[in-house]
Order: structure tokens, then sequence, then C-alpha cells
């Protein structure tokens, strides 16, 4: 009975580290700045919330991030007080959203997401077409719990025409917000051990902590650091210094890939013997 517990909480244990891979993100109820109030904009609101959803669905396709539930989210920004401006993040924020687990906040501001009708007359015979035009805008900024500071912001904007025009604005949008996230958000995948050595003691095949879990995909190429931190002016600052490059040549489950080095063996070998920190991060797919 005590070996069944010991394995059961081994197995909590190693579940808990090899979660702690994705990246937590909190993303706040996006505000609207949007001044338009006419007939045809009289679903702003739901366009609002698409907008949102094409965020969120975007931090998830990439199978790398884990979104703290939008319910929890509502509830902070309720109580936020009232007189602060909607892109303002006090500390009781960050810290709520810190004791959530999440490492980074994103905020988001809907300038612009209108859809409008307009009949224009043929001629004299009383005939007319309807043309139909959305506006889609918006910025978003990503906050670093850590230090409360701006990460990274950007602005989205686009046009399209027809009856599905809001949709394909939104569906034209969607690729830049990917690449925005994956500009901006890098993970950190731990170097377990070392599969393979040559002749001359170099590191030729690694296994990496990371897998379908992740989204990782063959021939995806990433580079492997040494991360230490050091102190400067009182703050305590990352550094990594970059050893080598490796590329995943087998992918074994949602946990772990095996990755054939390109280069800095010698360098991977000695420092996984020197227990150092190696992590590495992806630089193209």
């Amino acid at each position: 009975m005590r070996n069944f517990y010991l394995t059961t909480i081994l197995t909590l244990l190693t579940i808990s580290l090899l979660a702690q891979t994705k990246i937590i993100v909190g993303i706040m109820p996006f505000n609207s700045s949007s001044e338009e109030n006419n007939y045809f904009n009289r679903n702003n609101n739901k366009n609002d919330v698409a907008i949102q959803d094409a965020v969120s669905d975007a931090f998830l396709s990439t199978k790398r991030f884990t979104l703290v539930e939008r319910e929890k989210m509502v509830l902070i920004k309720g109580e936020r007080k009232t007189q602060q401006s909607d892109d303002f993040i006090d500390g009781q924020t960050v810290e709520q959203s810190k004791s959530m687990g999440a490492s980074y906040i994103v905020t988001g501001n809907v300038i612009e997401s209108s859809f409008e009708e307009q009949n224009n007359a043929l001629g004299y015979g009383g005939l007319s077409i309807t043309s139909r035009k959305a506006k889609i805008s918006f910025n978003i900024k990503v906050i670093d719990v850590s230090t409360g500071e701006i990460m990274a912001s950007e602005k989205f904007s686009s046009e399209a025409k027809g009856k599905n025009g809001f949709d394909d604005a939104l569906n034209i949008i969607k690729p830049n917000i990917e690449k925005f996230i994956k500009d901006n958000f890098k993970i950190a995948i731990s170097i377990a051990n070392i599969e393979e050595k040559n002749a001359s003691n170099e590191a030729t095949k690694v296994l990496i902590s990371g897998g379908t879990n992740i989204g990782l995909k063959l021939q995806t190429t990433l580079k492997v650091f040494e991360l230490t931190y050091l102190l400067v002016d009182g703050k305590k600052i990352p550094r990594k210094k970059e050893i080598g490059q490796i590329t995943v040549e087998k992918i074994e489950d949602e946990n772990f890939s095996i990755c054939k080095v390109i280069n800095g063996g010698a360098t991977i070998a000695a420092k996984l013997d020197a227990r150092a920190n190696l992590k590495c991060e992806i630089i193209s797919e």
C-alpha cells in the first residue's frame, strides 16, 4: 500500500512538472473604444467578443499555452477601480493573475468592429444594389506578470466586402495574430539528457522535454542556450548564452522528442555533464 501511494505521488508530480512546459496566459475581457452606434452596428458587442475569441483561439492553436478561465478574468476586471483607464493594469490585477498561475496578461482594445450596408441606386429604374463593408481594428498588449511591464503590443486592422465581410476581415487578421504570438512568446524547453555521443565525446542526439503537447513538428530547428541569472541594479535578469542548435528528428510522445545536434555538440555535452541549466527555443518550423 505504501508503494502504491508513493507511486501515485510521483506520478502526480511528474504530470505537474510536464504541465509546466506550457505558458499560462490570462486574457482580460477586451474593451471597446468604438463610438459607432448606428443601426448596422448594433451587434458591435457580439463582434468584439468574436475578436477576443479569435485571439484566444490563436493562443490555443499553438498548443503551447494554457488559458486562465474567462470567467475568472471577468471577475478580476470587475474588481478594478472604475476611475482607472481601460488600459491600466494595477498591482492587484497582476497579483490576482499571478495567483492563478498566469505568467502573462493580455489586454485588448477594440477600436472599430463595424459592418455597414448601403443601398446604391442604379439609374432611373428604381433598381438598387446593396454594398456591404466590414472594418476591424484593435490592439493588444502583453504584460509580464513578474515585472508588471508591457512586454509587447501590436495593432491589427483589416477590411472586407460582402455579406460575410466581418468573418472575412477577421480571417485576414488571424495569421497576423499567430505571427505576433510566435514572435513574442518563446517557450524554454529543457534538455533532459544526451541520447548519443560520437567518438570525440560530442553530443550528437539529445532528448528534450517537449512533444505533441506543445505542437512540436519534425525538422523544427531550435537554438540551445545556457540560462543563468545576473543581478543588475537590484534586478534579477535572465541571460541566455547560445551554445548550439538542434533539429527535431523524432517525436516520441506528448512529452518528449529526440533531436539531432546540428552544431555545438562538444559544448552541449560538457555543459550537461557539469549540470548547467540548458534550455532550447524554436527558431524555425
